[in-house]
């Protein structure tokens, strides 16, 4: 069975033979994985834009290859943005280097580079609606130009990813609207100014949109399905009450997830943390898959998760990156692989992935075991 097959039988709780995988991770432990198949790195010209996922830093061919040694059967693949750009942050074109040492981004979002023992993350400086003072100020912002994207280039891109089943990354209006305005901020405008939190999920909605239909322009028959990333969820529960979340996101999300079916795609969404209490109305949205599944937030314990919603929602994930994949032991690894396959696919709608990208304190056996565990042999 190849990949397309088996992801496609998993979402429809199919049999499948051995369950799908992903491989999500970070540049560092990108380039353990490629030094331990004794593949050599190499940056083919002109895709130097295409994003954090993993290819701007290695290339698509030398990734694809630790995916097939690894046995994945999912990739995520963001549109290349335009040589306009310095790069992009998970599908978000970076715009220019700031004399300061930051980065600007696009809708004016300004990021640094944060150095830890282990690597380095880009993340959010500074937000700039922080201080606007009216609705009006928010609705003036600019909103970015498509030509930012390079989309004839995702064209050229997306049959090199052909053996895999491929989701086309998109951002969510949620992040997109809090990084403008600073998330407390924005919190505040949900519950004190609600002109002002509409106006803005309204302005990345409409970009939402319209940049999923400039991309199926290109990439119509070469992607299967969307993974949209939006956090509404933190450790210990959703960072806002669901009625909240109701009001103000769900009508949002179902503008957005109906656009992405017109264009006959799956629909994958990705929060962290503690979302159990919408995860029914994911469901009724239309979401076909919830990533990435964080075992130790609040109500996500995973059998319960399978045996609630596991007959009509798919999980992709839950092999816990907080504890068993960083300080565990392979066997221990193995051992979890093996009780989210029995949960979490009780139903078959699994994909086997780690609860969020493989971090650089995760050792290599312990990358390693979770794909033994599901292949019945080592990787190699």
């Amino acid at each position: 069975m190849d990949s397309k097959t088996r992801v496609k039988a998993a979402l429809n709780h199919q049999p499948t033979g051995r369950l799908p995988l992903a491989l999500e991770a970070t540049s560092e432990v990108m380039e353990v994985l490629l030094k331990h198949f004794g593949i050599q790195k190499e940056v083919p010209v002109g895709e130097a834009q295409l994003g954090s996922f993993q290819s701007a830093a290695f290339g698509i061919q030398q990734e694809n290859e630790v995916r097939r040694r690894l046995g994945a059967d999912v990739v995520i693949v963001a549109t290349p943005t335009s040589q306009r750009t310095v790069g992009n942050w998970f599908g978000l074109p970076l715009v220019q280097r700031l004399p300061d040492g930051r980065i600007e981004g696009a809708w004016g979002i300004k990021f640094r580079v944060v150095e830890y023992p282990y690597g380095t993350y880009i993340e959010i400086d500074s937000s700039p609606l922080s201080a606007a003072e009216t609705y009006q100020e928010l609705e003036a912002h600019p909103r970015p130009g498509m030509d930012l994207f390079d989309f004839p280039g995702l064209a050229e891109i997306l049959p090199k990813y052909q053996d895999f089943y491929v989701l086309l990354n998109v951002n969510g209006p949620f992040d997109i609207a809090r990084y403008m305005r600073g998330t407390e901020q924005f919190l505040m405008d949900m519950a004190l100014e609600p002109r002002s939190a509409e106006v803005l999920l309204d302005k990345v909605t409409e970009f939402a949109m319209e940049y999923m239909d400039r991309c199926m322009e290109q990439a119509a028959g070469l992607a299967e399905g969307v993974f949209c990333g939006d956090d509404f969820g933190s450790q210990v529960g959703m960072v806002m009450s669901p009625v909240m979340w109701r009001k103000y996101l769900k009508p949002r999300y179902k503008k957005l997830i109906d656009r992405i079916k017109s264009h006959g795609l799956v629909y994958v969404h990705h929060s962290c943390g503690g979302i159990r209490p919408i995860i029914k109305d994911l469901i009724e949205l239309g979401v076909d898959v919830l990533n990435p599944i964080q075992p130790l937030a609040a109500g996500m314990d995973p059998q319960e998760l399978g045996e609630e919603f596991g007959r009509d929602l798919c999980f992709y994930g839950g092999i816990d990156e907080q504890h068993t994949l960083p300080y565990g032991t392979p066997a221990e690894v193995r051992e979890e692989t093996r009780r989210r396959v029995e949960t979490l696919g009780k139903y078959g709608g699994y994909i086997v992935s780690p609860s969020h990208a493989f971090q650089p304190d995760t050792p290599l056996e312990n990358v390693l075991a979770m794909y033994e565990e599901v292949l019945g042999y080592h990787p190699g």
